[in-house]
């Protein structure tokens, strides 16, 4: 994978983020809630989160192998 897919990934998982985040917010506004459709989505935006976490991770080592090279 090269810095600008991740990027793009990055940027797609953060969008997906804040969709279910929005999603949460919303029907926990609402008087009465389905608790295991709360449930369902936070456990979905956790794993996103995990996601965005390795991806960036990703791209930080893919930076420093790139500065690595250029320092030759």
């Amino acid at each position: 994978m090269n810095i600008t897919s991740i990027d793009h990934h990055i940027k797609h998982l953060t969008h997906e983020h804040d969709i279910l985040e929005s999603k949460l917010v919303s029907i926990q506004k609402q008087p009465s809630w389905n608790e295991f459709e709360v449930e369902t989505l936070k456990k979905q935006k956790l794993k996103v989160k995990d996601e965005l976490s390795r991806m960036h991770r990703q791209r930080y080592d893919l930076m420093q192998e790139v500065d690595l090279h250029d320092d030759r």
